[in-house]
């Protein structure tokens, strides 16, 4: 391979683009079967990155601990209904199969799933699940453990690195290139197989606190696997389905699984609990759904919303004040600056913020469609967590990670042959175009032009939606696009944020032409078309497929849901396992 003088230059068998959860499960089995991996992530410290690098406080499983309910049929019987028909059945059934296995697996990297109170696992049922699947537990250390086993398997960690464009030559990935943002050096790396596991895409809206980086899901996660992929050729889905949650007024936090689980009521300004309306399972209804009451409600005139724990047991209560402070440990500080205590406290809450990320249900991801092997349309490519077809909250994005690493080994031990060459020109042309924005003087500052994007996707893109609103939004995301190459930034910061701008925008634009074609409605807030208010399952339950097209525009396609998503990939239709291809063919 040619070398460039002022380029880092790296090969390796197995590039990983995200070091959160999903991210470090599927450099596990690559770095337990001998192979070198390099892991590329925008934070400071592997063990403290990801959406729940501060800590989480539950985990969806199915452990097949006796009950008929806690079985992977048992929960695949009912996935149909609780994904609304939108779901590929083949790659969903591989994950649940798979989570007592990987729960186990976690267990043994030092997680502790069970209550210290009694011994045992703490299992709740919530968000429409037919089942008690969600483990409440403290999950502080949850990230840091499993890191901890990345960083002993002596995996490369690039850390304040992004990876900005993926390399890849006649529909095969081959590595990326990508930039430290500390240092302002550039990295070309070259890999046998690359896994996106960057997760969801957010500060793409508005939200109560009108602070972008106050969102309810992580700020960093702005969908650059997302855009990565679709630049490549990958095909995106489910991309028109949003995520809106609960959140207390004004702060953005998590933790809405947890008291709806243990049994709290939402109350409107009547004091009436109404979400047996919208739900025959009330406030254990899914999460699209309560969020589409919530809005209902005012618009009704039935504003504001509460949230109300004062019935709750006091052992109940003590439990939920040591663990929703995982999630955001902040969030106690914030009730007592407030002079509030959800013990005797009704507690004000609003919609957050949205997000592009699986639509309020689970084993429906939005982001780049993968197989059973957790393998895109682009051959070596592999998508696990928020930004792959199937999703499953920090379960799902472990359970597909470490199927993605499977994937990958298999992958890579199957291809022979030398990696291709980098073509230089286009890196430098890359790197040069990121660079120009540092110390732009009369250019459009990245908060700006971020802004921009949010208060058109809050008008025009958001819980409620109709097709000449999305049609002025793309108007609108078209134009911002042409100021792009006049984004200005400060520092090498931000200069990724620059690039984190680019994504979330483009992101918005694949939302909204995915939103313009799906005529129906479909799951509550996840998709609600004014103009048209009903589902149509004759027409469409299907996926909507979105690839970039001939002028680089997002091109659409639908393709039937009862389908698994690898039959309308355009490469092989053979399991990575048994195909081979010969990296230095046509090199």
């Amino acid at each position: 391979m040619q070398v460039q003088a002022d380029w880092q230059t790296i090969d390796t068998d197995l590039l990983v683009i995200g070091g959160g959860v999903a991210g470090s499960m599927a450099a596990i089995p690559a770095l337990e079967a001998g192979l070198n991996v390099v892991v590329c992530e925008k934070g400071r410290v592997l063990d403290n990155c990801g959406s729940v690098g501060c800590g989480v406080d539950h985990y969806l499983t199915v452990m097949e601990s006796g009950p008929e309910w806690d079985t992977p049929e048992f929960l695949l019987k009912h996935l149909p209904q609780l994904t609304d028909g939108i779901v590929d059945m083949a790659v969903a059934s591989r994950v649940i199969h798979e989570m007592p296995r990987i729960l186990r697996k976690i267990e043994g990297m030092g997680v502790d799933f069970k209550d210290p109170r009694t011994g045992d696992y703490s299992r709740h049922r919530s968000f429409g699940l037919p089942g008690a699947y969600h483990i409440n537990f403290d999950g502080t250390d949850f990230k840091r453990r499993i890191g901890k086993h990345v960083r002993a398997g002596k995996a490369a960690v690039l850390m304040r690195t992004m990876a900005v464009q993926l390399l890849v030559k006649e529909n095969r990935a081959y590595g990326a290139l990508a930039f430290n943002f500390r240092t302002g050096s550039w990295i070309a790396i070259r890999a046998k197989a690359v896994a996106l596991t960057a997760g969801d895409v957010n500060r793409i809206s508005e939200n109560a606190s009108g602070l972008a980086f106050d969102s309810w899901h992580f700020p960093y996660n702005t969908g650059d696997a997302q855009a990565m992929g679709y630049r490549a050729g990958a095909a995106l889905t489910n991309m028109e389905f949003t995520e809106a949650t609960l959140t207390p007024k004004g702060f953005s936090a998590q933790g809405l699984n947890a008291v709806v689980s243990m049994g709290a009521y939402f109350l409107n300004k009547h004091g009436e609990r109404f979400m047996f309306r919208y739900d025959e399972k009330g406030e254990n209804a899914r999460r699209a759904v309560l969020a589409d009451a919530v809005v209902n409600e005012y618009l009704l005139g039935n504003g504001p919303i509460y949230l109300d724990c004062r019935h709750l047991p006091e052992e109940e209560l003590d439990h939920m004040e040591e663990t929703l402070q995982v999630d955001r440990y902040t969030l106690p500080a914030y009730y007592r600056q407030k002079g509030i205590s959800f013990r005797t406290d009704l507690i004000e809450v609003s919609i957050s913020e949205l997000s592009i990320r699986r639509s309020g249900v689970y084993f429906r991801g939005s982001g780049l469609a993968v197989d059973t092997h957790g393998e895109s349309s682009v051959e070596a490519l592999f998508a696990a967590g928020d930004c792959a077809s199937v999703s499953g909250g920090i379960a799902g994005a472990a359970v597909l990670g470490h199927i993605a690493g499977e994937g990958a080994v298999a992958r890579i031990r199957s291809s022979v042959g030398s990696l291709p060459d980098i073509d230089w020109a286009e890196a430098t042309r890359i790197r040069a175009e990121s660079e120009a924005s540092l110390g732009r003087a009369a250019g459009m500052p990245w908060k700006d032009f971020e802004g921009q994007i949010r208060r058109t996707v809050s008008d025009y893109v958001g819980v409620r939606r109709s097709g000449n609103g999305l049609r002025l939004a793309l108007e609108t995301l078209a134009a911002l696009a042409k100021r792009e190459d006049t984004l200005a930034a400060e520092d090498l910061h931000g200069v990724m944020r620059v690039h984190e701008s680019k994504n979330i925008r483009l992101n918005t634009e694949v939302m909204a032409t995915a939103a313009l074609a799906r005529t129906e409605t479909r799951t509550r807030s996840a998709h609600r078309r004014m103009d048209y208010p009903e589902p149509d399952n004759e027409n469409w339950r299907k996926f909507v497929l979105v690839e970039k097209g001939a002028d680089d525009r997002p091109s659409v396609r639908a393709v039937d849901a009862d389908q698994p998503l690898a039959a309308a990939f355009a490469r092989s239709s053979q399991s990575a396992p048994e195909r081979r291809f010969d990296y230095a063919a046509g090199a």
